[in-house]
């Protein structure tokens, strides 16, 4: 199993690397600024420098709740630079789009990172968009109740699909339960969706995370 451990600021992607390095074998430290901070966490310089010990950045992205997401707002400002980075470096991007999906797509047009993945993607009708730019989507423990998610697992390319818990989050439905313990569960709901076995998704899920992260290794 690989687990990716997303900052969400300066303090906790410097967490992240640290996790990292205590558990080598399985954790992928992402570092960057999410949205919620981006009005607030405005000098950046730090970011290069936790990006060389680090997997990835992420998460990050636009949404509409924390902020102003126009072209000229912190957050567009702080998404962008962070996006460039991530190209220099040549390291995957982590996206956080709700809200703010067509925005989203057009700044990663732009900019073009080497590997995307659309966390929790929402918006049903601009699916097509991320299989033609061959982004990866990953689906969390909402897939287990939500219908449109289902929808959506069913009309993705399963080569493309990744699992998430997107922890600290807790799900009613599941009893308030979160974290990596429900992964299983979402591997299950695909399994059913796709008409295959455990295993094979499992297998096939653990693959595309490695595609994502451009390593070699074998899961």
């Amino acid at each position: 199993m690989v687990l990716f451990c997303c900052g969400v600021d300066k303090e906790t992607s410097e967490e992240t690397v640290r996790a990292a390095a205590h558990h080598p074998d399985c954790v992928r430290a992402f570092v960057g600024t999410h949205p919620s901070g981006a009005a607030r966490e405005r000098d950046l310089r730090w970011l290069e420098g936790s990006l060389m010990a680090a997997s990835g950045v992420g998460e990050i992205g636009l949404d509409p709740k924390y902020s102003g997401i126009g072209p000229e707002s912190p957050q567009r400002d702080a998404f962008t630079r962070q996006l460039e980075a991530a190209q220099r470096s040549g390291k995957p991007v982590q996206v956080h789009s709700r809200g703010a999906e067509q925005e989203c797509l057009e700044t990663l047009e732009n900019i073009g990172p080497k590997s995307v993945l659309m966390h929790w993607f929402q918006e049903e009708t601009l699916l097509s968009r991320l299989v033609d730019r061959g982004y990866f989507i990953s689906f969390g423990p909402a897939l287990i109740n939500s219908k449109k998610l289902q929808r959506m697992a069913t009309r993705s390319d399963p080569k493309s699909v990744l699992t998430e818990s997107d922890s600290p989050v807790s799900f009613g439905p599941l009893g308030g339960a979160h974290g990596p313990s429900l992964i299983p569960s979402v591997v299950f709901t695909l399994a059913e969706l796709w008409g295959s076995t455990f295993e094979e998704t499992r297998r096939l899920t653990t693959e595309n995370a490695l595609r994502y992260l451009g390593n070699a290794e074998k899961g």
